[in-house]
């Protein structure tokens, strides 16, 4: 078997710029900060968990049951959130530069990143580290990268890379092969079975990312569309970005990216699935519910099922706090005893009621003690009905929550942490002992991620009409950067062309 070299790596984080602070060096470390060999202990051992994790071990695991030699570059990954402190990009990309000067030459190179990153210094750090190490490897070394349907693929990151491969589904339950994908072009690269042609249409639209799913119409068509020209051997792979609606750079697209041996087919499709995009973006509406008419909805259901109040705008998977206390002042406005089950990320009342201890009562204020800007903390009385340290086994990795404590208002149970994560998932609630199928009512604050999990449970899901940093009405948000002649704030006509190519393996 020929010997190859291949170095992996890569930054994981999907920012909004609308959250409040800044994501510093010890947010990775509550994560993933995998440096040298812990990255490949944590890739071996990894279960699969719907996050960025997911890609990094799908990348390391094809690349070593291929007999490839992986260099460490390193992975971090961070909960998605506010923008990045510059010093923890230049530090990983110090580092990464370093790993890869010391180990050349390479046979190639596989990035696993979210493609939604900025810092407080770069709009486009993905594409900083991307050029950071083709400097060091050549022109001549291929580059694959994986990236998240939601990325920002910018014209660099495509003429930096010989291929750029995207999650196929919202919600994400592929990740982990969207991180084969990357790594299987490239040894297919190196062993000289294909050439591809990389073509990129930036299509000028955003859109929220409550209002579609992969698993519905019309989006469903499109990427089915895309599938089948793979299947027909027209195309090596394709990707759609629906671009992280909440990121404020000047060079912000949505984008299709259509792979193939031959460049004018592959430009073609790309165009085609670019114009198609657009053509459905009246058709990406989120439907709202009011929050008083999800509650009475909830109390009056005899279904047997949970009712789901989609709290969307403060989801922290799309880098809101998690501290919106619209449904519980709503709660105890209406005076409702539903049972409701919900979640509160704020700090100086969850370290209250563990000075206050099981059994007490707390009274205090509650939410937003992050976002003060967009809410109003909501006077309650608390009975604390457990406290943990946060720190729960979820698929073979240890969540850090921070110190947490769980207590009982009126007749809904909050638990009120001090660190977001996996809001979409079952496990957020699991890991604290309490099943929301349980519950009359169960307060979800993610996007569309929550819908592979929570699906199968119920089919009583209700967006919420509540404010937030993840708010669907983008028109809205102090947008400064980004260009706005385009959709929603411009409807314009557009004519797809091929807006760049990736680097040629020829």
């Amino acid at each position: 078997m020929l010997h190859i070299k291949i170095l992996l790596a890569g930054l994981h984080q999907e920012v909004n710029t609308f959250g409040p602070g800044t994501t510093t060096l010890d947010d990775y470390k509550r994560k993933q900060y995998l440096l040298g060999e812990d990255m490949f202990t944590f890739a071996k051992s990894h279960v699969r968990c719907n996050e960025g994790a997911d890609g990094i071990a799908g990348c390391y695991l094809t690349l070593a049951e291929a007999g490839a030699e992986v260099i460490s570059g390193g992975f971090i990954s961070a909960q998605p959130g506010s923008i990045i402190e510059q010093s923890v990009v230049d530090d990983y990309i110090a580092h990464l530069k370093a790993v890869a000067k010391a180990n050349m030459p390479y046979d190639g190179v596989v990035l696993f990143m979210h493609g939604a990153a900025q810092s407080l210094g770069s709009d486009d750090p993905e594409g900083d580290i991307i050029e950071a190490v083709r400097e060091i490897v050549g022109d001549d070394t291929p580059i694959t990268v994986g990236l998240d349907l939601h990325a920002n693929v910018t014209r660099r990151m495509v003429e930096l890379s010989n291929t750029i491969s995207l999650y196929q589904r919202y919600p994400h339950v592929d990740i982990w092969e969207t991180g084969e994908r990357a790594a299987r072009l490239c040894l297919d690269i190196i062993a000289g079975k294909i050439h591809p042609k990389m073509a990129y249409v930036q299509i000028p639209m955003i859109i929220a990312a409550s209002s579609y799913s992969t698993e519905t119409e019309p989006f469903k068509s499109l990427m089915q569309k895309g599938h089948e020209y793979v299947a027909a051997g027209k195309l090596y792979d394709f990707s759609v970005s629906q671009m992280q609606p909440w990121l404020d750079v000047a060079d912000g697209y949505s984008s299709v990216i259509a792979v193939g041996e031959d460049a004018d087919e592959a430009a073609r499709i790309a165009k085609e699935l670019a114009a198609d995009l657009y053509g459905m973006r009246h058709e990406f509406v989120t439907e709202l519910t009011d929050v008083d008419e999800i509650i009475h909805i909830a109390e009056k259901n005899e279904s047997g099922k949970v009712v789901v109040l989609n709290d969307f705008a403060d989801s922290s998977n799309a880098g809101s706090a998690g501290d919106s206390p619209e449904v519980i002042e709503r709660i105890l406005a209406l005076e409702s005893d539903v049972r409701g089950l919900m979640y509160m990320n704020d700090k100086p009342f969850a370290l209250a009621c563990r000075e206050a201890g099981v059994g007490n009562t707390v009274e205090g204020l509650l939410g937003a003690t992050i976002s003060p800007n967009l809410y109003t903390p909501v006077k309650v009385t608390a009975t604390v009905k457990a406290v943990f340290d946060g720190v729960m086994p979820y698929k073979g990795m240890w969540v850090d929550f921070g110190p947490s404590a769980v207590v009982k208002i009126r007749n809904t149970v909050v638990l009120v942490t001090t660190q977001h994560r996996y809001n979409g998932l079952l496990e957020l609630y699991r890991a604290f002992g309490y099943n929301p199928s349980d519950f009359e009512m169960v307060v979800v604050k993610a996007c569309t991620s929550f819908r592979a999990f929570y699906g199968p449970l119920t089919d009583l899901i209700y967006p919420a009409a509540t404010k937030g940093a993840a708010t669907a009405n983008l028109l809205s948000l102090p947008f400064k950067k980004l260009p706005k002649s385009f959709y929603p704030f411009e409807d314009n006509a557009f004519t797809p062309k091929v807006d760049a190519w990736g680097r040629s393996s020829d």
